[in-house]
This record gives structure tokens, sequence and C-alpha cells, in this order.
């Protein structure tokens, strides 16, 4: 695995990487990173629906100021 596919995995899981990733090969540690990222967009995709669900509760008047706290 190339020094750069090392780095995109690293990144992608924010912490060293555990021993057993260095047998990877370069094509399962891209595969790996990218499915790491999907499912990143995917849970921040269902907790802003969640957020946006749960603003309807909120007095019209108040929603935008709500909504800017929580998305900071």
């Amino acid at each position: 695995m190339s020094a750069e596919e090392l780095a995109l995995l690293r990144a992608e899981l924010d912490v060293p990487l555990p021993d057993g990733f260095t047998e990877l090969d370069g094509a399962q540690a891209l595969l790996l990173a990218q499915a790491l990222r999907r499912a990143r967009e995917r849970r921040a995709s269902g907790l802003h629906e969640s957020v946006e669900d749960a603003l309807t509760l909120v007095p019209a008047l108040t929603r935008e100021p709500v909504r800017r706290m929580l998305f900071r």
C-alpha cells in the first residue's frame, strides 16, 4: 500500500491505523476509505433530517435562531 493510500485511510479513520490495516493492498485500502466516507455521509444526512423534523415542533418564529444554534 502506498503512503498516499495509508494517509487517506488514516484521515478517514481519524486515529492511528490498527496494526492489521497495513496488510491491506492499495485497492482494499481505497475501498475501505470510500466505505467509511459514505457511512459518515449517510449518518450526517440522517442526523440532519432528524433535526429538521424535530424543528417542526419549535414555534415558527423561533425556528431560524434555533436552527442557527444547532448547525454552528
